[in-house]
């Protein structure tokens, strides 16, 4: 087909501009989206605008999980203590708090979430179990409370705070301390479990002793026939 751009003539075949004698520059022609398409598209942006909120919203206790270890292995004074390097379990327990809407003075307000976690860790002197609390406020992680109750050879377990205080660690009517007691007799259990596996394998490794002793035994009796 043939149009006319600023008095000049234009030739657009099959997809393709063309350029004639009399048009300097090729003028690019847009054409409208169908309706399918423009129906994929607001599916698409609602799905991403989906994604984005919830992405602001939501905690990720594994992303914590991975913050607070960052910031243990990365400290002089723990390591010292403790014993590089350090180590974490797949055991952890954690709690959310906050979230959802609210209204305040007829308006609606989105309230900060709190991941409260806790986890046992181990050096290679000494064991403790870390405390962590994070805010998430406008879509970033703040950590308000990384502490760490280190088991000690002699006397109680010593409490060292690398962010945060006693007051926030009891924040939220003492969150902390109630996911404390449950981990506790996990990692009990945990050792328990640990302790019967080892018992089991060594009764196990003494059964095929016996077994190949016996098997020894009656092949030499069947020689000596």
């Amino acid at each position: 087909c043939e149009q006319l751009v600023d008095g000049c003539s234009l030739i657009v075949d099959r997809g393709f501009f063309k350029e004639t004698s009399t048009l300097k520059q090729v003028v690019p022609v847009f054409f409208l989206p169908t309706p399918e398409a423009g129906i994929k598209a607001k599916v698409v942006v609602v799905v991403w605008v989906g994604l984005y909120i919830r992405s602001r919203l939501i905690i990720n206790p594994d992303r914590v999980y991975r913050m607070a270890m960052r910031r243990l292995n990365t400290s002089a004074g723990i390591l010292e203590v403790m014993g590089a390097p350090l180590s974490g379990t797949d055991l952890r327990a954690y709690v959310m708090s906050g979230g959802g809407v609210t209204l305040k003075n007829f308006k609606p307000r989105i309230r900060s979430k709190r991941c409260f976690l806790i986890f046992p860790i181990r050096g290679s002197e000494r064991k403790g179990l870390v405390s962590v609390e994070v805010k998430k406020k406008k879509g970033q992680y703040d950590m308000k409370l990384l502490a760490i109750d280190i088991a000690m050879t002699n006397g109680p377990d010593q409490r060292i705070f690398l962010i945060g205080d006693e007051e926030e660690y009891n924040v939220g009517g003492g969150l902390i301390s109630e996911l404390r007691d449950p981990i506790v007799k996990a990692m009990a259990a945990d050792k328990e479990l640990e302790d019967l596996d080892e018992k089991e394998e060594e009764e196990e490794a003494e059964r095929e002793i016996l077994e190949a002793e016996k098997k020894h035994r009656e092949e030499l009796e069947k020689l000596n026939r």
